[in-house]
């Protein structure tokens, strides 16, 4: 999708009108926020105080997006962990489109970077939860379909990084996010309050869920400011209690080196499908790197 053809999507959009589609007549002015890559998100208000969001899919594949994030976020609710939990789903304008309950307090990296002493505690906290995440059984909807469904997740031209995975007993039995990382983590400084955007989410293996989280943490490009270079200092220290607080929860991480290569298309493929999007802080530069990495996690794998 180019820069234009998403723009043009954004401008037809108005909130109010989506709302009042989906039966919430009665709102505060909506608040567009930022951040998101593959969605259209906004705060609102009810007139009984609570926050809401609303988030529209416009990608190619949305109606999957939205099935699988609505499937995640009812079993997290069930499970009892952090998560939005599912208030309303609809279509508006052609876009399928969810209401979600509002998850207090702001992304990990968010915190860490205003206040960096918080790095060992969070990074830690991080961890935990993704072990937790890992301990729910996904819905049989989505297990139907794995794991090949989320194994073909990358360009064309790394395909054969699926085939390479068959022969290590590729799991399908635990909840794995897909994008789990410091933005998608919400705190509000002390604990968890919500794991956001699991419209990647799937039935699989943990290894890969943690691959992911991994090269995105090891390359992903941080969000602009003036502390992103030290947001950037900061990696290797959140991957290590990234690590620490996830042993602490379920024993020792297995080991997700053989997933890295594949991890690392996947990113590459969703990078490229929305590095012409505005708000998209990802340069061609940034998928470059990906793309020169791809055979360094080849290589640590084949260990």
């Amino acid at each position: 999708m180019s820069r234009a053809e998403a723009a043009n999507i954004e401008d037809q959009i108005d909130p109010r009108q989506a709302l009042a589609a989906l039966g919430y007549a009665e709102t505060s002015e909506p608040l567009r926020i930022r951040g998101g890559w593959d969605t259209l998100i906004w705060r609102f208000q009810t007139p009984d105080g609570r926050r809401h969001a609303l988030r529209l899919y416009f990608l190619p594949g949305r109606e999957e997006m939205l099935w699988r994030e609505r499937l995640a976020l009812q079993a997290c609710a069930a499970a009892g962990l952090p998560a939005p939990r599912v208030e309303g789903a609809g279509v508006f304008q052609d876009l399928p489109a969810l209401v979600l309950s509002w998850c207090p307090g702001a992304p990990i990296l968010s915190y860490v970077e205003k206040k960096p002493w918080l790095l060992l505690r969070l990074s830690r906290l991080f961890g935990q939860m993704q072990a937790r995440f890992h301990a729910i059984t996904p819905p049989p909807e989505l297990a139907a379909g794995a794991p090949g469904d989320w194994l073909a997740r990358t360009t064309p031209e790394y395909a054969e990084l699926a085939g390479r995975l068959s022969g290590l007993g590729v799991r399908a039995d635990a909840l794995i996010h897909l994008d789990y990382h410091p933005l998608n983590v919400i705190s509000d400084g002390s604990g968890v309050t919500g794991v956001i955007d699991w419209s990647g989410a799937a039935a699989g293996d943990p290894r890969a869920d943690l691959a992911r989280t991994y090269v995105t943490m090891e390359v992903a490009p941080v969000p602009p400011g003036p502390l992103s270079a030290l947001l950037n200092l900061m990696r290797s220290a959140m991957m290590r209690f990234w690590r620490a607080g996830y042993e602490r929860e379920a024993g020792p991480m297995p080991d997700h080196r053989p997933f890295q290569a594949w991890a690392g298309a996947t990113m590459l493929d969703e990078i490229e499908r929305v590095i012409d999007r505005p708000g998209v802080w990802g340069t061609r530069e940034d998928i470059e790197k990906v793309r020169r990495m791809i055979p360094v996690w080849q290589r640590r794998g084949a260990r």
